[in-house]
């Protein structure tokens, strides 16, 4: 958000901010008009409830292939493991996905909870941290998938990263903004 001790933050350490010009809501679908997912060269969003002039930018001039869902919350539903893989529940995007190339684990939606709702979403309670660490938020001890999981990471060469001892929750995704490689 404009002028919140966060964006003073990241313009102290040398981040040029932009910020959107759409009108967000507390209520879907205009609660998802930031809701893309980019994997490698793909984005993965739902164009009904994308904020069009973003989602032009990114396929038209920054050149990345649309790969449309039904999904709104596109970013939530999507565990970006590597730029040719992504972990996912949603069977529309496991499909558009596939069709466009990427290697797609999918996951029962089951396993990733989240307050007030049955379920979460996985690209909810993980994000990448580096080339080869994907954080999440809680442990997988539990989640249905775990081996599947565990295993489809181990391809791509990609560690997990349990960031809490609970178990696997949804925090709406979570983005790493510096990297630094530091010994364990």
């Amino acid at each position: 958000m404009k002028d919140s001790s966060f964006s003073t933050t990241l313009e102290k350490m040398g981040f040029k901010l932009s910020y959107p010009k759409i009108v967000q809501s507390e209520a879907y679908p205009g609660d998802a008009q930031l809701n893309m997912c980019i994997c490698g060269d793909k984005l993965i969003y739902n164009p009904r409830t994308a904020a069009y002039n973003i989602a032009d930018f990114l396929t038209i001039h920054a050149g990345l292939e649309p790969v449309k869902c039904r999904q709104g919350y596109s970013k939530c539903a999507v565990c970006v493991v590597d730029s040719g893989a992504i972990i996912t529940a949603d069977r529309g995007i496991a499909a558009a996905s596939k069709e466009a190339g990427l290697d797609v684990l999918l996951i029962s939606p089951e396993g990733v909870s989240l307050e007030g709702f049955d379920c979460g979403f996985i690209g909810g309670a993980a994000f990448k941290i580096s080339r080869e660490a994907l954080a999440f938020a809680g442990r997988l001890d539990k989640h249905p998938d775990r081996e599947a999981i565990l295993s489809f990471l181990d391809r791509y060469k990609v560690e997990p990263l349990y960031l809490t001892e609970s178990p696997i929750f949804d925090i709406g995704s979570g983005l790493a903004i510096t990297e630094k490689t530091v010994s364990l």
